[in-house]
């Protein structure tokens, strides 16, 4: 993004009704002109609470979730979900060549630095990161997970801190909140997708940032990075099941629905919630959801059954045309600016 300098000079040169900027709120430019609307859309809060993106006159969020725990001053305040090019990711089923494939980032193993992080005292004792580490992923196992975000996770572990060492403690650390709310969260995700996939099939293509190969147990499915939407879109296209977990309206499914790949998604508690998979989407008629219990189940059935697949590819292309290109989300935009004014 601009500094807040160029952005004004930007402002001077150009004079916008609106400025639309992803995360990034109007309390970070506190000179911008109050004549000029303000939208913040929030995709990844970078470990900061919600509340901490306030002050523009529309704040939208990439996450239900986070919605729900936003309490600050937002002006309009709503649930955005990206959108498709239907340019980029033009529907053209192709044959497949791999049973799965996943498109995404998996945070590097822990070094020994890391796991050795101080987290507090206790009884003449240090209580570091590796020990907090293991202890909440156990402790997790026991949570419900509804309407967690990442500032919820940190609060989980300060609570198993005062509950098993008597501490309350508050970490500032802006790297260690990160890694408690969001890194260890996406490697327990991303392990326990993966496992259950490496027990039904190894025909499987991963795709992302280099970190994969750091991981022996998925460098033999590892490709590469892909940069451009040309590529991308024939990985949907030539999958049978596009692997997704987290936020259920992510980039990756309207992509890949508009592109004709089926989307094979993990459930999640938040799924019937607001700005939930289901509120947009019908499982079996526009894309496949799984749990761990039945994924081996629906697996067999759906890689086997070519009918069912285009049935659903072609019911889910038609949806994001008709109503998720990023034509519609600049039209919902535009209406709430006209809201605002």
């Amino acid at each position: 993004m601009y500094d807040e300098p160029c952005l004004l000079e930007f402002c001077n040169q150009f004079k916008p009704d609106l400025i639309f900027e992803m995360n990034r709120s109007r309390s970070q430019l506190p000179n911008l002109p109050r004549h000029i609307k303000h939208a913040a859309w929030i995709v990844d809060t970078l470990g900061h609470t919600v509340d901490y993106y306030h002050g523009s006159d529309m704040t939208y969020f990439f996450g239900g979730n986070w919605k729900r725990a936003f309490t600050a001053d937002g002006g309009l305040v709503d649930w955005l979900p990206p959108g498709a090019c239907e340019i980029s990711y033009d529907f053209q089923p192709q044959q497949p060549v791999s049973d799965f494939s996943f498109v995404g980032h998996i945070p590097k193993p822990w070094t020994e630095e890391e796991l050795s992080r101080e987290i507090c005292n206790y009884q003449n004792q240090t209580l570091k990161f590796g020990q907090l580490h293991d202890e909440l992923l156990d402790y997790w196992k026991a949570i419900s997970f509804e309407n967690f975000e990442n500032i919820t996770y940190l609060t989980s572990a300060y609570e198993l801190v005062e509950q098993r060492y008597g501490q309350k403690i508050d970490i500032e650390d802006q790297r260690l909140r990160y890694d408690l709310g969001c890194r260890m969260v996406r490697l327990r995700n991303r392990h326990q997708l993966m496992s259950l996939v490496l027990q039904s099939s190894d025909s499987m293509r991963i795709y992302g940032s280099e970190n994969w190969t750091d991981w022996p147990q998925y460098r033999p499915h590892y490709h590469h990075f892909v940069d451009h939407s040309r590529e991308l879109k024939q990985i949907y296209q030539s999958t049978k099941l596009n692997l997704h977990e987290g936020v259920g309206p992510h980039f990756r499914v309207f992509d890949a629905m508009s592109a004709g790949g089926l989307m094979f998604a993990k459930r999640t508690p938040d799924d019937s919630a607001e700005g939930g998979i289901l509120e947009i989407f019908e499982p079996f008629v526009h894309y496949v959801p799984f749990s761990e219990e039945d994924f081996a189940e629906l697996a067999d059935k759906y890689l086997s059954d070519d009918a069912a697949r285009q049935k659903i590819v072609a019911n889910a292309a038609d949806n994001v045309r008709a109503h998720h290109t990023w034509t519609h989300r600049a039209e919902k935009i535009i209406q709430d600016y006209y809201r605002v004014v």
